[in-house]
């Protein structure tokens, strides 16, 4: 990989990661100085995890870290469901959502890992 394209791809992480670091400071800035109660923390932490997955699919470089992304992502829509009880769904009945949320990153990772193999193939005769 050479260097200009690792360049852009550090500046792609560095824009994500800010952004989600903004997002938290100023999320904190608002609990701390009372703008927002101090209970928002206990119920909307799980966005921060969602937030988390976003940034990393943003950020994905290769099949795996989109795959990982997705993952995040996905549990952390799991962990917003139960805390917040969207559809009836508690810690008790709602752990499956995990499996699910680790099979969908599985299942994009092997799809992008295909893609880039098929994207790679197209430029070879033979």
């Amino acid at each position: 990989m050479c260097s200009k394209t690792r360049g852009r791809w550090w500046q792609r992480d560095e824009f994500g990661w800010g952004l989600m670091l903004l997002g938290l400071g100023t999320w904190f800035l608002l609990i701390t100085n009372g703008v927002l109660p101090r209970r928002a923390w206990a119920t909307w932490w799980p966005f921060a995890v969602v937030l988390f997955g976003l940034v990393g699919i943003v950020g994905a470089r290769d099949a795996k870290s989109l795959g990982s992304g997705v993952t995040t992502l996905g549990i952390g829509l799991w962990l917003a469901a139960a805390v917040h009880h969207w559809y009836g769904l508690t810690w008790t009945n709602s752990w499956p959502l995990a499996l699910v949320a680790a099979g969908l990153g599985s299942i994009t990772e092997w799809a992008a890992s295909l893609a880039t193999r098929r994207k790679e193939g197209d430029g070879h005769v033979g």
